[in-house]
């Protein structure tokens, strides 16, 4: 009877604990449609490349075109296809000046990404 009342609260304690994290991992996506995607990218290469008006209308619409392409496949290998097709088609939109910062740009370390890993050791 003991073992039985374990069983049954521990696959109750295994369904709820998979239904939260199933939750968090829609809670922590985000949803932007391909527009929206594509005029953040634009405002955030605008701001800090200065670009024109032309560039920024242009730079828009490869933008668009790379999220929509987004959401029809996205293995790894397509995006970094797609990362590297979209970087040549940004480059060409770029004067030389705006090419090199965003190259060095792309190049340092994400804030986000440079808090070291917490590893837990015998464990």
């Amino acid at each position: 009877m003991r073992t039985r009342m374990k069983n049954i609260l521990l696959i109750l304690l295994m369904a709820m604990s998979s239904v939260l994290v199933m939750a968090q991992n829609d809670e922590f996506r985000p949803s932007r449609t391909p527009e929206e995607e594509a005029l953040k990218q634009t405002e955030m290469l605008s701001r800090e490349l200065a670009l024109s008006e032309q560039q920024r209308d242009t730079v828009y619409r490869i933008h668009l075109k790379y999220a929509r392409l987004r959401q029809v496949s996205n293995t790894r290998a397509e995006g970094l296809a797609r990362l590297n097709a979209m970087t040549k088609e940004l480059l060409a939109v770029m004067t030389p000046e705006q090419q090199e910062a965003f190259l060095n740009k792309q190049i340092e370390p994400h804030p986000r990404r440079m808090q070291p890993r917490l590893v837990k050791i015998g464990q």
